[in-house]
């Protein structure tokens, strides 16, 4: 009787340790560095999600105009940061 309620116990915390991996890649979306560059006219729009609790990365998704579809950009490259530089000089006129 001992060894089977043992047996049941390491099964429930095996199943819930292995549940929790999947936890600890936040909600991150972009899953590699990105692109580097998009042609401006193919952007929609862009959303820039600042690092967090539940994911440690800085991330750039442009929303392309035609497909809807969502790309990945990579914070780094120089397409970006001149990019994001110009929207926000953009928001400071607006205000």
């Amino acid at each position: 009787m001992r060894s089977a309620a043992f047996i049941l116990l390491a099964c429930l915390l095996l199943v819930d340790v292995k549940g929790m991996e999947t936890s600890l890649r936040g909600r991150c979306q972009c899953m590699d560095t990105g692109m580097n560059f998009i042609k401006p006219k193919l952007i929609e729009k862009v959303e820039v999600l600042s690092p967090s609790l539940s994911c440690q990365h800085l991330e750039i998704i442009a929303t392309l105009k035609a497909s809807g579809e969502q790309k990945c950009l990579n914070p780094k490259s120089r397409f970006a940061k001149n990019f994001i530089k110009d929207e926000q000089k953009k928001k400071g006129n607006l205000e």
